[in-house]
């Protein structure tokens, strides 16, 4: 990758949060809590906090790719931190603001390798094998917009509702 491309990339996974942002503006915490009846649904609130787990677990990612190239990433069970952590007790709208703060962390982090090789830095994930930081980086943030169509249709519920 070039460095404009290194750019571009870290611009497009760094802004992730901004459809987030849009989607539950104006939201009641009322309805960010709403959950379709649906086997298994996550309320948006849930969302916002599994995104700062999700990239809590991102950055150790990133930086140990960085700090010790092929280091082993364990993986979490999401569900299990949903049912384990008492996500209702949190405050979504301040779990999704930490982990724009993390995303902001990383970008910096990024840019200022954005001239090395990055085909140097990667990690090692257990069932995906070898993860270089473009394929980290794409990852999280189609993990990201998988999750917006999940808000979109739990805001579009409760809107109906």
């Amino acid at each position: 990758m070039t460095r404009t491309e290194k750019f571009d990339l870290i611009g497009k996974f760094e802004s992730s949060y901004e459809l987030v942002d849009e989607l539950i503006s104006g939201m009641s915490d009322e309805a960010l809590r709403f959950a379709p009846p649906i086997p298994d649904a996550w309320s948006i609130h849930d969302f916002l906090v599994h995104f700062l787990d999700a990239d809590n677990s991102l950055c150790f990612r990133v930086r140990g790719a960085i700090a010790e190239p092929g280091i082993a990433a364990p993986v979490w069970d999401e569900d299990r931190w949903h049912a384990s952590l008492h996500y209702e007790a949190e405050d979504g709208r301040s779990c999704l603001e930490l982990a724009k703060g993390l995303r902001r962390f990383l970008a910096a982090s990024l840019k200022a390798i954005a001239d090395d090789d990055w085909g140097k830095y990667f990690f090692n994930h257990p069932t995906r094998g070898r993860m270089n930081l473009e394929a980290l980086l794409a990852m999280y943030r189609e993990h990201v917009a998988f999750h917006v169509s999940l808000i979109k249709r739990n805001r579009d519920a409760w809107r109906a509702d």
